[in-house]
């Protein structure tokens, strides 16, 4: 088992774990927030998960392009294509989608936008578990455990 292989499942089930708590507790918490505080907490929250997801992402995507590169004439191929796949997915749903989000609500609490990105939210929650479903049935199926 490659190192740059065990990383990415690492950060992989770390995204998993961020990104169901980000659905399940943060985004949804946000409707309680008073309107007056709004802004503030939502700086605050947009900084300081920025310092966990940017460097994860980042990280992310680059074993990812690794795998895949690595991987290319063997076959494992298949699993490292999706892998990446899957990791642009999730970065097009963050900068296309959350993130534009985001910033329309650092200025202004909106209910409406603030279930949007409840709801799209799940694209990422979706794709980050299937991830790492996929590199854990890797994982199991390479080291021969079923």
């Amino acid at each position: 088992m490659s190192f740059i292989f065990l990383l990415n499942l690492v950060l992989s089930l770390f995204a998993v774990g961020l990104i169901w708590t980000i659905q399940l507790v943060h985004y949804p918490s946000m409707k309680y927030i008073p309107e007056d505080r709004f802004s503030e907490y939502h700086n605050f929250h947009s900084i300081r998960i920025s310092i966990l997801a940017m460097p994860l992402m980042f990280t992310e995507m680059v074993t990812s392009i690794m795998l895949f590169y690595q991987n290319f004439s063997n076959a494992s191929h298949i699993v490292f294509f999706s892998n990446l796949i899957m990791v642009v997915l999730i970065w097009c749903s963050t900068f296309l989608i959350q993130v534009p989000l985001h910033n329309s609500l650092s200025k202004e609490k909106d209910i409406e936008k603030l279930s949007r990105l409840v709801h799209t939210n799940w694209i990422r929650t979706i794709l980050w578990t299937l991830r790492s479903v996929l590199m854990i049935l890797f994982l199991v199926y390479t080291m021969d455990l079923i």
